[in-house]
């Protein structure tokens, strides 16, 4: 796994949607923006599932994501593996955190994502350059 940047961790939360790509078994793309996302430390990103459907049976069929966003702190595209958790503290923190900044949402399950790969999507000399 990676340790993030402070520049990473700053363009992050600095911005307020993220895209979520996920791949089904057979290979089908599928790309959804979310914004009940936060890093929970230099290696891991939890993601809060309120809506997901094809995003969900695509995780659990094929557990690698890629997220990518641009802000006015610049932007990265992150890759990774997902765990997906129900019933367990790290869900039950989801759901205590997701009610205090959204009460009228109710997670269904909580994605946490080990990051592995970091590439650069800003424009110039290196767009697409893995950098961790």
């Amino acid at each position: 796994m990676v340790k993030l940047t402070d520049e990473i961790k700053e363009s992050l939360t600095g911005t307020k949607v993220v895209f979520l790509a996920t791949s089904a078994k057979d290979r089908t793309p599928n790309v959804v923006p979310i914004a009940g996302f936060k890093l929970l430390d230099d290696e891991t990103l939890l993601i809060s599932d309120q809506f997901f459907n094809k995003t969900l049976k695509n995780m659990k069929e094929n557990p690698k994501i890629a997220i990518s966003w641009w802000g006015e702190k610049g932007g990265f595209q992150m890759k990774g593996s997902v765990t997906i958790h129900t019933n367990d503290e790290i869900f039950r923190q989801d759901v205590a955190w997701i009610k205090e900044i959204r009460p009228n949402l109710t997670p269904k399950s909580a994605v946490v994502m080990k990051i592995s790969d970091v590439y650069n999507v800003k424009p110039g000399s290196e767009p697409g350059k893995k950098i961790l």
